[in-house]
């Protein structure tokens, strides 16, 4: 199928690896950004470790050793690129609402209070098959991934979640249909959001070893 020429800059699909679960307390350890247009195709992707001025936190979880962040830029350094990625798009993941976005909101408020945006249009792919997909449980990204016969290698790495998510975005907008899952208005929406403090500098990216390539 032919896509007609949608000029909105579409959706940034985030994913975050951190040293904790409190956005308050913890830090930021990797972030990865998945641009995809308007249809869900991917135009760029952007993936780092970052170092959070303290310990990793659980390594047994997201893998991520001190040893690694080594040499890292810090979220200060990479703010600007990534709030270029973010602005005018509408913002993706699986839990967004209240764990990715908290984290990066949290991040910009400690780099001062007129960094924060005001307002973010999100699109919660957890929210949307806890309201619409029969998933037993918590609907987690896994179970929705084996839903779609969605598979992926690098589990906890954000940008294998980040990617998977878009993934996941594109099976539910064939199913449900961007009626339902209101893509339109977001889209919109989205295009008047802008995240200060912007930059078009694309920092060099610090990755895992073995890490996949953006």
């Amino acid at each position: 199928m032919q896509h007609v020429a949608d000029h909105r800059p579409g959706f940034a699909v985030v994913d975050l690896e951190t040293t904790g679960f409190s956005p308050h307390q913890e830090r930021i350890v990797e972030v990865a950004v998945v641009v995809l247009d308007a249809w869900g195709v991917e135009q760029d992707a952007y993936c780092t470790l970052v170092d959070p001025e303290r310990d990793p936190g659980p390594t047994h979880i997201h893998g991520i050793t001190t040893e690694m962040l080594a040499g890292a830029p810090t979220f200060a350094q990479v703010h600007p690129y990534v709030a270029r990625l973010l602005s005018g798009r509408v913002v993706v993941g699986h839990n967004v609402d209240r764990f990715d976005l908290a984290f990066l909101l949290a991040e910009c408020r400690r780099l001062g209070d007129d960094v924060a945006p005001e307002e973010v249009t999100t699109l919660d792919t957890l929210q949307v098959a806890q309201a619409y997909l029969d998933l037993p449980g918590k609907a987690r990204l896994v179970d929705c991934c084996d839903r779609y016969r969605l598979t992926w290698d690098d589990h906890h790495s954000a940008l294998g979640d980040a990617r998977v998510t878009a993934a996941l975005l594109g099976a539910m907008r064939s199913e449900l249909g961007d009626d339902m899952l209101e893509v339109d208005r977001l889209l919109d929406e989205g295009l008047t959001r802008s995240w200060p403090g912007e930059g078009d500098a694309r920092p060099v990216a610090h990755v895992r070893p073995r890490a996949l390539s953006a």
